[in-house]
């Protein structure tokens, strides 16, 4: 193994109380119920664009034109872009974890779904170490579970599929590293449990950081 990729959502950064209050903060003009915390967890995974059109759905009266929609969105990006890291911070063990994985020569990644220079404002703030790649999402590559973003990644670092493992916590981290073809860990100790990820068929590779550590060793 030569490199690790990671999710950050729920994989190296507790988010959700962040991401909750950007999309409170854009429902609430046009009357939306603040959104609970599970049903955050619920939307989490496919990009902030995405979540927001659920919280919409769900906890918003109807809207009057498309164009309310694209407020909000603005409203939500504005918001989190300000207080990117208010609540949000690091799993237990993971800064030892990245620290570790440095010392021994492997290369760091994030491919992540969440605005870009939101991913650029946590990674700055909250990393203990460098990354020797961070990408969010960026308009004209398409979000995971397409591998596109990862497989770049990978040719601007000179890497093979064979070099790297990727970590994440969710069903569309799992496809996303099926559809690179790259080994991959996935972990339930963030935003989707074990029972949620075995009932969709995914091998649950860590249920905490430590685990975690244990089983990238086992690729070095």
């Amino acid at each position: 193994m030569k490199a690790v990729f990671f999710d950050l959502d729920g994989t190296l950064f507790y988010t959700l109380e962040d991401i909750k209050a950007a999309i409170d903060y854009a429902i609430a003009p046009y009357d939306g119920e603040s959104v609970p915390l599970d049903d955050v967890r619920r939307y989490v995974g496919r990009g902030l664009r995405r979540a927001l059109a659920q919280a919409i759905v769900e906890h918003c009266p109807p809207l009057e034109d498309e164009g309310e929609q694209e407020l909000m969105q603005a409203l939500m990006i504005s918001y989190y872009e300000k207080h990117p890291v208010v609540h949000t911070y690091p799993y237990p063990g993971i800064a030892e974890l990245l620290r570790s994985l440095k010392e021994r020569g492997v290369m760091l990644g994030i491919i992540s779904n969440k605005a870009d220079g939101i991913v650029q404002q946590i990674v700055s703030a909250l990393s203990p170490v460098s990354f020797d790649f961070v990408a969010g999402a960026v308009p004209g590559v398409p979000l995971k579970p397409d591998p596109s973003a990862l497989l770049s990644a990978l040719g601007r670092l000179s890497l093979s599929r064979e070099d790297i493992v990727y970590v994440g916590d969710s069903p569309v981290d799992a496809e996303t590293a099926s559809r690179a073809e790259v080994r991959s860990v996935i972990v339930s100790y963030g935003f989707s449990s074990r029972e949620e990820l075995e009932g969709r068929g995914i091998e649950v590779g860590a249920e905490n950081v430590s685990e975690l550590g244990a089983a990238l060793s086992r690729y070095l």
